[in-house]
C-alpha cells in the first residue's frame, strides 16, 4: 500500500469518527429534547393548574418571587455551576481524575457555604425591613430565602451533570419529577380544604427540591466513583475559585437578563399583568426547548473541541451547533404560535390578551437561536468580562425599551422590547466572537451569507461547514 493510499485511508476513517460524533451529538440531543418536551408539557400543564389553583393576584406574586429565585441561585452557586463544564470536560480528557474530584468537591463545599450565607443575609434585611414590604410579599419572600440554599445546590449539580454527560439527570430531577409533585402536594393541600396561595407553592416547590437534591447527590456521587475511580482529591483550588468569582457577576447578570422581561413587568405594572405575561411567555417558551435541548448536549462538546486544539475541528463544532439549533427551532417557534390562542385559554379566559406578547416573543427566539451556544461558547474561551458587559447592556436597552413603551403598549411594550434586544444582543455576540478568536457563531443561512460576512468582518460570504 503506498504512502498517498494510507494517508486516504486514515483520512476517511477521520471522516468516518466525525460523522459519528456527528450522529452522536443529534442523537444526545434529540435524547434530551424528548425529556424536555415531556417535561415542557408537565411544566405548563402544572403552570395551568397553579394559575387556576391561585387568584390572579397570588399568581402573580408567585411568578415574580420565583423568577427572583432562580436569581438568587445562580449568584449563591458561586459559578461553579457554569465552570464545571470549562474544567470538568477537559480534566477528564487529560485524564486528571484527582482534578476533577478536588473540583467537585471544592464546587460543593463553596456552593453550599455561599448559598447559607446568602439565606441568612436575605432573611436579616427582611427582618429589619418587614414594614417595608408589602404583606402580600412579606411571608413567601421569607419562604424563598429558606430555599434559596437547595436550589442553588441543585443548579451545581445539573452542571456537574453537563459536564460529565449526563444529559438525563440534568433535565429529569428538575424538570420531570418536581412539577409533578408540586401539582401533587397542591393538589393535597386543596383537597384538605386548606386555601393554596404564593407562599404555600413556594414551601411545597422548597421540600421537593431539598429531597431531590439529596437524590441526585446520591447518583452523582456513585457516578463518579465509577469514572474517577478511588483516587484523593486534589488540584488547584484557588485557581477554580477565582475562575468561578467574575461568573458570580456574569450568572446573575445573565439570569436577569433572561427574566428581566418579567421583572421589569411586575416593576411597572400590577399582578394581574405579570400572570397575563408569564403565561404568555411560558407558552412561547414550549418552542425554546430546542435551544436548551443543544446547550445541554453541547456546551461539554465544544469544550472538549476546544482541549483537542484543532481549530478547523473547533470551528466545524461551533458551526454545527448554531445551524441545527436555528433550523430546528424555526418550525418550533411557527408551531407554538399556530397553538397560541388554545395554550393561552388553558390558564383562563383572561389569558387570551398575551397572544400578541408570543408573537413577538417568538421573533426574539429566532434570534437568540441564530448564535446557537455563542454564551457558553464564551465562557468556554475565558471571556467572562466580555460577556458580563454584554449582559449589562442587554439589561440596560431592555430596561430603556421598555420604559419608553410601556405606556404606549402595555405589557406588548416589554415583549417589543426583548425581541429587541435578543437581536443586538446577536449582533454583538457575533462580532465580539469572531473579532476575539475569528470563530464564525452565526449560523448557516444560505441567503443571508453575504450579511454573516459583514457582520463577522469577512469581505466575502464564508461557506458551510462540512457536515
Amino acid at each position: 500500500m503506498t504512502v498517498a493510499s494510507v494517508d486516504r485511508l486514515k483520512q476517511l476513517i477521520g471522516q468516518g469518527v466525525e460523522r459519528l460524533h456527528a450522529q452522536k451529538e443529534l442523537a444526545d440531543a434529540a435524547a434530551v429534547f424528548g425529556v424536555r418536551i415531556l417535561s415542557a408539557l408537565l411544566a405548563f400543564g402544572v403552570q395551568i393548574f397553579l394559575a387556576r389553583s391561585l387568584d390572579l393576584t397570588e399568581y402573580g406574586v408567585y411568578v415574580t418571587l420565583w423568577t427572583w429565585l432562580i436569581i438568587l441561585s445562580n449568584v449563591a452557586a458561586f459559578g461553579f455551576s457554569d465552570t464545571s463544564i470549562r474544567f470538568i470536560p477537559r480534566y477528564t480528557f487529560r485524564n486528571k481524575n484527582a482534578w476533577v474530584k478536588g473540583f467537585l468537591v471544592t464546587g460543593y463545599r463553596t456552593v453550599v457555604l455561599c448559598s447559607i450565607l446568602v439565606s441568612l443575609l436575605g432573611l436579616v434585611v427582611l427582618r429589619f425591613f418587614a414594614d417595608q414590604v408589602d404583606p402580600l410579599y412579606l411571608v413567601p419572600i421569607a419562604v424563598l430565602f429558606i430555599g434559596l440554599p437547595f436550589s442553588a445546590l441543585e443548579l451545581y449539580l445539573v452542571g456537574v451533570a453537563r459536564s460529565f454527560g449526563w444529559f438525563m439527570l440534568t433535565v429529569v430531577p428538575g424538570y420531570v419529577v418536581r412539577p409533578l409533585l408540586i401539582a401533587a402536594g397542591v393538589l393535597i393541600i386543596l383537597q384538605a380544604g386548606y386555601p393554596a396561595d404564593a407562599a404555600t407553592v413556594l414551601a411545597i416547590a422548597t421540600l421537593i427540591t431539598g429531597l431531590s437534591v439529596i437524590v441526585q447527590v446520591l447518583i452523582i456521587r456513585r457516578r463518579v466513583l465509577k469514572v474517577c475511580g478511588d483516587v484523593k482529591p486534589g488540584g488547584p483550588s484557588a485557581l477554580w475559585q477565582r475562575a468561578s468569582a467574575p461568573l458570580v457577576v456574569l450568572l446573575a447578570v445573565d439570569e436577569i437578563f433572561l427574566w428581566s422581561d418579567i421583572l421589569i413587568v411586575g416593576a411597572l405594572m400590577a399582578p394581574p399583568d405579570v400572570s397575563i405575561y408569564f403565561a404568555a411567555q411560558r407558552s412561547m417558551s414550549l418552542a425554546a426547548f430546542v435551544r436548551f435541548a443543544f446547550m445541554m448536549v453541547l456546551a461539554r462538546d465544544l469544550s472538549l473541541a476546544k482541549a483537542g486544539r484543532d481549530t478547523r475541528h473547533f470551528q466545524d463544532k461551533v458551526t454545527r451547533a448554531s445551524t441545527w439549533t436555528f433550523w430546528l427551532m424555526v418550525p418550533a417557534v411557527l408551531i407554538t404560535i399556530a397553538a397560541g390562542y388554545p395554550l393561552l385559554s388553558m390558564f383562563g379566559p383572561a389569558f387570551k390578551s398575551g397572544y400578541p406578547v408570543m408573537l413577538v416573543l417568538g421573533i426574539g427566539f429566532l434570534f437568540q437561536a441564530v448564535i446557537g451556544q455563542a454564551q457558553d461558547l464564551m465562557i468556554i474561551l475565558g471571556h467572562q468580562r466580555t460577556n458580563i458587559a454584554i449582559g449589562i447592556g442587554s439589561i440596560a436597552l431592555n430596561v430603556i425599551l421598555s420604559v419608553v413603551l410601556v405606556p404606549h403598549f402595555g405589557i406588548l411594550g416589554v415583549a417589543i422590547a426583548t425581541a429587541t434586544t435578543y437581536a443586538v444582543r446577536a449582533v454583538v455576540y457575533a462580532v465580539a466572537i469572531r473579532q476575539l478568536h475569528g470563530v464564525r457563531v452565526l449560523a448557516d443561512l444560505p441567503r443571508l451569507q453575504r450579511l454573516r460576512g459583514v457582520l463577522t468582518g469577512s469581505a466575502k460570504a464564508v461557506p458551510p461547514a462540512a457536515e
